[in-house]
């Protein structure tokens, strides 16, 4: 990490923050883009856009961080690494969409947050890491807050976006786990690879799944989501993480969720209930015990 003047260390928040943002436009758009696009085909546009648009601005990344170039490289011993990497995100990004089509915008929005919660879980029981007590009490709520969005109250009936948002939680926690073996590698290809991979992977569940494509606004639509939230945005996180570390830069990336919450109920007018409101509470009691323990573990 690099020692920085004030006002670098502001716009390195800024790209933090911006980084969050760009994130949190996925959720409310697709939403949108749901309703003239299968959601299989929508991830498969979503994952070519990025590594068609990640692969295009490289050289841009390299004059800007040309420390990058020097990075290693993915090698042949990678490929098994990457093939996991690429199957779960196939199945992640499928279920998100039919979750996000099946409930709101919002609620598979703070339903993201479930990813802490199976990282963790999944690092303590295959991985044999160690979790203290206070990451415990931040998974614990952000856990009884995903189930209180799962459950229709009203009706005592499950919500199956919800639940397929938390699947869909679990393959991202399952990749996170995965990827600390290529944390090494050089970020911007291992984006573009896998950008590629999920993306024709999945185009080829499509068509054998017969799904149409779209129309061409909507393809173009989500390509250039894709390229925005799931390619510039993880540019920008890495951007961040070279300046403030990856403690700071994953506290402001931790407002994602709650940025897409808010863009869903301003722009889409979806309801706010009380439901909500208690999920939404309790996550941010749970992210910031996260966070904090990230901090902690930091310094």
């Amino acid at each position: 990490m690099k020692t920085l003047t004030a006002a670098q260390s502001k716009k390195a928040v800024g790209i933090a923050v911006l980084s969050a943002l760009l994130y949190a436009l996925y959720p409310p758009i697709a939403k949108v883009v749901l309703h003239n696009c299968s959601p299989i085909m929508l991830s498969a546009l979503l994952y070519i856009g990025t590594g068609v648009g990640m692969a295009i601005i490289l050289p841009f990344v390299y004059w800007l961080l040309p420390d990058m170039k020097k990075e290693a490289s993915l090698a042949r011993t990678d490929i098994p690494t990457l093939i996991a990497v690429v199957v779960v995100n196939i199945a992640a990004g499928i279920l998100m969409n039919i979750g996000i089509e099946l409930s709101t915008a919002a609620s598979a929005s703070l339903l993201r947050n479930f990813e802490v919660v199976a990282t963790t879980i999944l690092a303590f029981l295959f991985f044999h890491k160690k979790v203290g007590r206070q990451l415990w009490l931040g998974v614990g709520l952000v856990f009884l807050a995903s189930c209180v969005l799962s459950t229709d109250v009203s009706h005592l009936t499950i919500n199956w976006g919800s639940i397929l948002v938390i699947l869909a939680t679990f393959c991202w926690g399952l990749e996170n786990n995965f990827t600390r073996v290529l944390s090494v590698k050089n970020p911007i290809q291992i984006v573009i690879v896998k950008g590629m991979g999920v993306g024709l992977g999945t185009l080829i569940v499509a068509l054998i799944d017969q799904k149409n494509w779209p129309v061409l606004p909507i393809v173009g639509i989500a390509l250039l989501l894709g390229f925005l939230s799931f390619g510039v945005s993880i540019f920008f996180y890495i951007l961040a993480q070279r300046y403030i570390g990856a403690a700071r830069t994953s506290a402001y990336y931790a407002l994602s969720p709650f940025l897409s919450t808010f863009i869903a109920i301003m722009f889409l007018r979806e309801r706010v209930t009380f439901q909500l409101v208690l999920a939404t509470l309790m996550m941010i009691a749970g992210s910031y015990v996260v966070v904090r323990e990230t901090f902690s573990h930091a310094e």
